[in-house]
């Protein structure tokens, strides 16, 4: 997937002859419709109607960071799916209160690539963890062991104690934004799929909460955090400035989260290698499927 970042402060982009201008300052920039997939812009930019008019109809969607790195919103192209008939059924599955069995899939599935991502540390590092302790655990438990071992893994710089989404440490601060880009493919593909992304089986329903986005995102985040303590491991660090990561490092963590999405990965119950960017197009198809079907959903899990 080609994307289009937005994030140096002040920059802005409008449409002439048919092609998208990034223009900061006296610098400008033209690309084409035919070289994007989406466009990501944070709140320090702004963008014109006629360019968000030229990438809907060029079937490109738009995902607006807030000043936090956190999604705020999104638009999509238009796209004709069987959205009548897998809301409904998905609107069924919540009203006959047997949307359990699907969020147990989905945090099975978290805590197997939980497990998963540990086990490749102890293979790569030799180096001891409790990966095995996480499986059979529930959610809460799991999520306690797992960040301890990750704290572990990381350099003691950069001063991460545990996950806390107002954490300002680095490593926090760079799960929210990297999590914010994968809430935005998720969207994407969840609303191609037919469902609904703001009604969810686990995540509790408010308004404008993606539930749904936040529910499917799970099983995919340990890849996430894989290549963040990759990333972190070789040297990677952000520039924060009052608490926010600065615009240049925004735009190579993106650029960084966005290539690991790019590479192949596999899967338990598929032996065809696919990128994570592919898995999650797959899913959201299998899972709109099993909803509709009334069948058994098998959820993502990693072999590493």
């Amino acid at each position: 997937m080609r994307t289009l970042i937005i994030s140096d402060y002040g920059a802005y982009v409008y449409v002439k002859k048919n092609m998208f201008v990034i223009k900061k300052g006296d610098k400008k920039v033209e690309i084409s419709p035919s070289e994007v997939d989406e466009i990501l812009i944070t709140a320090s930019c702004s963008i014109s109607t006629s360019a968000l008019s030229l990438a809907l109809t060029h079937g490109i969607s738009v995902m607006f960071l807030n000043s936090r790195d956190t999604p705020w919103g999104i638009l999509l192209p238009s796209i004709v799916t069987e959205t009548v008939r897998t809301k409904k059924a998905q609107y069924e599955i919540i009203v006959g209160r047997k949307e359990i069995k699907y969020g147990e899939e989905i945090i099975s599935s978290k805590i197997y690539n939980q497990s998963v991502h540990l086990k490749y540390w102890t293979r790569f590092t030799g180096i001891k963890n409790d990966y095995k302790e996480l499986l059979g655990k529930d959610e809460p438990t799991a999520a306690r062991i797992y960040w301890q071992n990750i704290s572990q893994l990381l350099p003691k710089d950069i001063g991460f104690d545990g996950r806390d989404v107002d954490g300002v440490d680095q490593f926090n601060m760079a799960l929210n934004y990297s999590y914010a880009i994968l809430y935005n493919t998720i969207f994407k593909y969840l609303v191609i799929a037919g469902l609904d992304p703001y009604l969810g089986f686990i995540h509790k329903d408010r308004p404008g909460n993606e539930s749904l986005v936040y529910d499917f995102s799970e099983m995919f985040k340990p890849y996430i955090d894989l290549l963040l303590v990759r990333a972190f491991r070789s040297g990677f660090r952000l520039k924060v400035k009052d608490g926010l990561i600065e615009e240049r490092s925004r735009g190579d963590l993106a650029k960084l989260i966005r290539k690991g999405m790019e590479e192949n990965v596999k899967e338990e119950s598929d032996h065809n290698p696919k990128t994570l960017i592919q898995a999650i197009r797959a899913h959201a198809v299998k899972f709109a499927s099993s909803i509709r079907e009334g069948k058994e959903y098998k959820g993502f899990k990693l072999v590493m």
